[in-house]
């Protein structure tokens, strides 16, 4: 499904800030009995806002179960909002973020702001921008050994040394904690920054895995807590 740039009105231009550097981020997110085994995330960047189009697959893991999770499981996302978007009713206004799981369609029903967290350490962003972790649960029934999540949202663009940046922020199993249980492979995983107008994309951030980088399309194999961030420059000159 292409989403469609309904949100182009809504985003002002922020005022400039540090440069961006690819940072550890310490979201903590919340593990649930369903680990993560690949992910495919396509950004299609407009010069106003990006839309993120995700396939996450997860697969159950016996010993991260628990009687708490019984009727319901949680899944969380990381996503860049302005720091004025301080309740879940204005999270969704700006995100429109939505999760499907076939057929199922289902909206978040909670939301965590990391620095609330102690010990988080987060990207350098201007001072109105912050991460927002919206987070969904689940009906425990719906969900078999192997789950495919499709998961849709709108992210505003931000400025930062005079550029307008978008940034995805990856959320990767622990490895070395499951190697057990999965054969991972780096391949498995793959996000994609895509121009969809007449723009042009150049990657900020240092990431360790990059398989394609031109002016149209950024491709990175994404690596735990490791931003990866874009900037979005005008057309070339004939």
């Amino acid at each position: 499904m292409i989403l469609r740039p309904v949100l182009l009105g809504l985003f002002l231009l922020l005022p400039a800030a540090a440069p961006l550097r690819a940072e550890a981020i310490a979201l903590d997110l919340g593990r649930a009995p369903f680990c993560l085994i690949g992910e495919t995330v396509q950004v299609s960047v407009t010069k106003s806002l990006s839309m993120v189009e995700g396939r996450y697959d997860y697969k159950y893991v016996a010993r991260f179960d628990g009687a708490a999770l019984r009727d319901t499981v949680p899944f969380e996302f990381p996503v860049l909002v302005p720091v004025d978007a301080e309740d879940l009713d204005a999270l969704l206004a700006i995100t429109q973020m939505k999760l499907r799981v076939g057929t199922a369609e289902f909206q978040p029903v909670d939301h965590e702001f990391p620095v609330d967290r102690a010990g988080v350490r987060g990207l350098t962003l201007p001072e109105d921008m912050r991460v927002a972790i919206l987070i969904f649960r689940l009906p425990r029934a719906l969900l078999r050994e192997r789950v495919s999540l499709a998961v849709t949202y709108f992210q505003p663009h931000y400025r930062v040394a005079g550029k307008d940046v978008t940034a995805l922020l990856p959320q990767l199993p622990d490895f070395d904690g499951l190697k057990n249980e999965f054969l991972f492979s780096r391949v498995d995983f793959i996000v994609e920054f895509e121009a969809i107008e007449a723009i042009r994309l150049h990657r900020i951030s240092a990431n360790q895995s990059v398989v394609q980088e031109t002016p149209e399309r950024v491709k990175v194999n994404p690596v735990h807590r490791e931003a990866i961030a874009v900037a979005i420059e005008g057309p070339a000159r004939p």
